[in-house]
């Protein structure tokens, strides 16, 4: 064997081979969970990776690494004890195991579901609970109208830009839980990670019994798009400004995230569950400071005006007798939410005795907007007097 190279040998296929107990819905990852042999860890704990160029694990319950020749030595089908040569000469022409200078590759990504609701939660609770509201973003909070105590009971972050701070939270929550199937972890270099690095504030988006589904960014500066015009030019613009903390991203196919997941556009409840008025505006956080502004009326919030999936479901459980819709000034020159309005419209006038859009003065663009405006203007004629 001295003559010969030492080449790839697929770790993932190694495993089964050895009977390693692995999470079915990873197969199509380069980043395969299994349960660890080596600990008796239950959770799925341990990475196979099958990264260009090498193929080795990781178990991030007791720390034990190597690849697809230790691991065979350790947990060959004969259960004898074998040294790293004789376990390599071994695999290097089983059938069952793909050996070669270029790494085995998925035919593509195989989508995991995402974790119940309730653990969700949870976990995004507690990553709430490492996290903190930066200054800058206190005081934007504030500008929009809301109190110290509604600022605190949302639970309202700032995005972690430090790294070593993310990271130190990440890590602490990797002993804690799986984080398989949570939008906006993926791992990297059998690391959990955690995605979006812009400033910005995070806001939970919740379900009508405040569990957390999810959670949105307000970014501080919407990244730059390329728009092209109909006569062929293109203009720079800003994009959205606000996006899911998700790691579901695709290219060619694959993921972009190692073990990410994505996320849908839950919908976002929030006020009164025994109001017989719902008001529909868009947006978690112009939902919760609508809200808060208006005594506690029931909004929800659509993650984007177009994201309807949810709607029907979220107004049933709700039983509203009327309707208010609350969409952005915009919708009186925009065709494009002029569209959406039709469709909101239609999946919810039959579930409601009334349905009618709620209009404003165009210069406060969202109805957050207007509340504030009335209220800061009551509150000046209250002290004039």
């Amino acid at each position: 064997m001295a003559d010969k190279k030492y080449v790839y040998i697929d770790v993932v296929d190694t495993a089964q081979l050895c009977g390693l107990d692995i999470k079915p819905g990873t197969l199509g990852n380069r980043e395969v969970q299994a349960r660890c042999p080596y600990c008796g860890d239950y959770k799925y704990r341990m990475y196979l990776s099958r990264q260009p160029e090498k193929s080795t694990f990781w178990c991030h319950n007791c720390g034990t690494g190597g690849n697809a020749v230790t691991l065979y030595a350790d947990f060959n089908p004969g259960h004898r004890r074998m040294t790293n040569k004789e376990a390599y000469e071994e695999l290097l022409y089983h059938p069952q195991v793909h050996t070669g200078e270029v790494p085995y590759e998925p035919d593509r990504y195989q989508p995991e579901p995402i974790r119940p609701l309730h653990e969700r939660s949870r976990i995004y609770l507690e990553l709430l609970s490492l996290l903190r509201l930066e200054p800058k973003h206190y005081e934007n909070l504030r500008k929009r109208g809301l109190s110290d105590e509604i600022i605190r009971g949302n639970m309202y972050r700032s995005v972690p830009t430090d790294a070593r701070f993310r990271q130190k939270a990440v890590d602490y929550l990797a002993q804690r839980y799986d984080l398989s199937n949570m939008p906006g972890f993926y791992t990297e270099n059998f690391r959990w990670k955690l995605a979006g690095w812009s400033s910005g504030i995070l806001i939970p988006v919740c379900d009508k019994n405040n569990q957390i589904q999810g959670l949105h960014i307000r970014l501080d500066e919407p990244p730059p798009k390329i728009v092209t015009l109909p006569d062929g030019s293109k203009v720079k613009k800003n994009g959205n400004r606000f996006l899911w903390l998700s790691t579901g991203k695709m290219k060619n196919g694959r993921k972009v995230y190692e073990n990410g997941t994505g996320i849908p556009s839950y919908i976002h409840v929030v006020g009164d569950l025994s109001c017989d008025t719902l008001h529909i505006t868009e947006g978690a956080m112009k939902a919760d400071i609508a809200s808060f502004l208006s005594d506690g009326e029931l909004f929800i919030g659509l993650t984007g005006v177009q994201n309807t999936k949810f709607l029907e479901d979220v107004v049933k459980q709700l039983k509203p007798k009327r309707i208010l819709e609350c969409i952005d000034m915009d919708c009186r020159t925009n065709p494009h939410v002029q569209k959406a309005q039709a469709k909101i419209r239609a999946i919810c006038a039959p579930l409601c005795e009334e349905y009618r859009p709620f209009v404003w003065p165009v210069e406060q663009k969202g109805i957050d907007d207007w509340l504030l405006f009335e209220k800061l203007k009551r509150e000046h004629l209250y002290r004039a007097a």
